[in-house]
């Protein structure tokens, strides 16, 4: 017989590797510009900030203002790699929170596939679980360093 603390703390690291996985599926999403597979990383009615900086940031009121920013910046671009990594997650019932560590490259296409724009920083997420799963509620990119030529890479195709 398993005690109930015991299964309570496989609960929360199956929990956990949700998150992650769910996390990995937005970096695949971007990466392959799959914008339909965003539906099962944002809920609905998700608040994201992208950026520190108010004059360069991207404020996006639910999923499909998230999914239409994403289309705007990558649509254009050539190959994007998003690597996350360094997951931090607390979970706390149907409640979670998270913060994980983005290197997001970047490549221009035709006449700018030289150019590259990359940009190091951290996801800091806010989740709630539902009958779908596990969704991110509120997202804010905090921009470490970026570096490259983004006006050239970023854009529309």
């Amino acid at each position: 017989m398993t005690d109930d603390s015991q299964d309570l703390t496989l609960e929360v690291l199956a929990d956990e590797r949700r998150i992650e996985r769910v996390l990995i599926a937005y970096a695949t999403s971007v990466d392959t510009r799959n914008w339909a597979g965003l539906d099962e990383v944002f809920e609905a009615a998700a608040h994201a900030v992208y950026g520190n900086d108010p004059r360069s940031q991207f404020v996006c009121e639910g999923r499909d203002a998230i999914r239409a920013m994403c289309r705007k910046n990558l649509d254009g671009c050539g190959p994007t790699q998003h690597l996350l990594t360094n997951f931090r997650i607390a979970v706390a019932g149907d409640r979670a929170s998270s913060i994980c560590s983005v290197q997001a490259g970047h490549f221009g296409r035709g006449e700018a596939r030289q150019a590259r724009y990359e940009l190091w920083g951290e996801y800091r997420d806010e989740w709630v679980k539902g009958t779908a799963g596990w969704r991110i509620s509120q997202r804010e990119l905090h921009v470490i360093r970026d570096f490259g030529e983004p006006d050239r890479v970023l854009g529309p195709a």
